[in-house]
């Protein structure tokens, strides 16, 4: 009976870390996607705030 207690419990713990993985992961996903989001942002900003170019010839040969 012991034994199977045993296994019971350290199915159980098991369960709860793998749960606690997908918890973390999710986080970081989402974390990764807020900081993809405030990068894409700010880029934006940056190249909207540079000058337009000069209009001239062509490059090239």
């Amino acid at each position: 009976m012991t034994g199977r207690r045993a296994r019971t419990f350290l199915a159980d713990t098991a369960a709860v870390v793998r749960s606690d993985e997908r918890l973390i992961l999710l986080f970081l996903l989402l974390l990764s996607l807020a900081a993809l989001a405030v990068f894409l942002h700010y880029t934006t900003l940056v190249l909207e705030g540079l000058p337009d170019p000069v209009p001239g010839e062509p490059f090239g040969p």
